[in-house]
């Protein structure tokens, strides 16, 4: 799965938060970003991308938290 398919598979799930853009770009950990305030409003820990080099290993942790 690519950075785009993902990104735009979880977007159903992370919109009911806030309208969550598509990731038009290879800017993960900026889009990453816009999603850390409207998601932790549930009391949820977000894992920081800009914690993370690999997108891959920063959407893992992501996805743990929010299921």
């Amino acid at each position: 799965m690519t950075l785009v398919e993902w990104a735009d598979s979880i977007i159903p799930y992370v919109s009911q938060f806030d309208n969550i853009g598509k990731l038009l770009d290879d800017d993960w950990q900026k889009w990453g970003v816009s999603l850390l305030q409207p998601l932790s409003l549930d009391g949820s820990f977000l894992p920081d991308p800009y914690g993370f080099t690999d997108w891959r290993e920063w959407a893992t942790r992501l996805c743990e938290e929010l299921s």
